[in-house]
């Protein structure tokens, strides 16, 4: 199955290669991203956050990222891998 890193790090190449269909559809929003799929939209990154645990809970893999061309590293991968995502 993999470890919570390897999971983040699959979702976000997955985010990446969807982005430029999500960025026509949903840019400016705030996604919670798993399986190549957009489970929800937020207008901001708390709320974002707060429905990713409730959704998929700790220790599982997904994205929560921004819509936006200059955000290239989701923040859960950010998080988990100690990268900055600005």
């Amino acid at each position: 199955m993999g470890t919570v890193s390897e999971k983040v790090l699959e979702e976000t190449k997955l985010f990446r290669a969807a982005l430029p269909g999500l960025l026509e559809e949903h840019r400016g929003k705030w996604v919670c991203f798993q399986g190549w799929i957009c489970t929800q939209l937020h207008d901001d990154e708390k709320a974002a956050y707060d429905a990713a645990v409730r959704e998929f809970g700790a220790g599982t893999g997904y994205v929560i990222a921004p819509v936006s061309e200059t955000h290239t590293t989701p923040v859960t991968a950010a998080v988990l891998f100690g990268l900055s995502y600005a």
